[in-house]
């Protein structure tokens, strides 16, 4: 099986979190590609096992967020994300939207796992691959506070097949406030570490078997 593994941090190799998630997939027969910010040129020759989503020369425009792209952690992307100025978020999920596309494209992955419910998130919805969302403890608290980017989040929740949260407050507040009642999407539990190899195989059989189950479509917002 192959998968796409799509994160909101730093991806650069060879100990950022993909490359070892990739590790602990391997001994469930997974094949996986990551995706996701690089910190390099666009310009710069390519990195086996990473497709990049080039935001360096993009996130010059804005201080604050160009402090979160070096910085490197999902957690500052993603708290920076929704404060940075609609043009510049527009271009930033345009720039990934393509990266993503062309991944898809170039590797035929069979599901797209997306870690952290960001602003990626729904761009691999868009790409009618079957989608795992793991929802990260504070993922959900960043997202509200932006319209666009709360929609955004909802959107990709709602149409993923599977949605993963790293723990049980996590998964109670996405049934309780982010998901419908009715949702039958809700995947195993568990954190990113290396004891998460098994329970992320599980979500991402689970979603292939469920193809287009969660409804897909386009983003509310470019």
């Amino acid at each position: 099986m192959r998968l796409l593994l799509v994160d909101h941090g730093c991806c650069d190799p060879p100990h950022s979190r993909v490359f070892r998630c990739r590790d602990w997939l391997l001994p469930e027969r997974i094949e996986v590609l990551a995706c996701g910010p690089a910190s390099v040129s666009a310009l710069e020759a390519p990195t086996p096992g990473l497709h990049g989503i080039h935001l360096r020369d993009i996130a010059a425009a804005n201080r604050k967020f160009a402090r979160a792209v070096r910085d490197g952690t999902p957690q500052t992307f993603l708290d920076t994300s929704p404060t940075i100025p609609a043009p510049l978020l527009g271009l930033v999920r345009e720039t990934a939207r393509q990266a993503i596309a062309e991944a898809v494209d170039g590797f035929d992955p069979d599901v797209i796992l997306v870690l952290h419910a960001g602003i990626f998130a729904d761009l691999a919805v868009e790409t009618g691959v079957p989608v795992v969302v793991h929802v990260g403890p504070h993922d959900l608290s960043a997202a509200r506070h932006d319209e666009r980017v709360h929609l955004l989040v909802s959107a990709a929740l709602a149409s993923a097949e599977v949605v993963m949260a790293a723990d049980p407050t996590t998964e109670a507040l996405l049934t309780a406030e982010w998901l419908d009642a009715a949702a039958t999407n809700i995947g195993p539990v568990a954190e990113v570490d290396e004891h998460c190899g098994p329970f992320l195989a599980e979500a991402v059989r689970l979603a292939a078997r469920r193809r287009g189950g969660g409804g897909g479509g386009q983003s509310p917002l470019p």
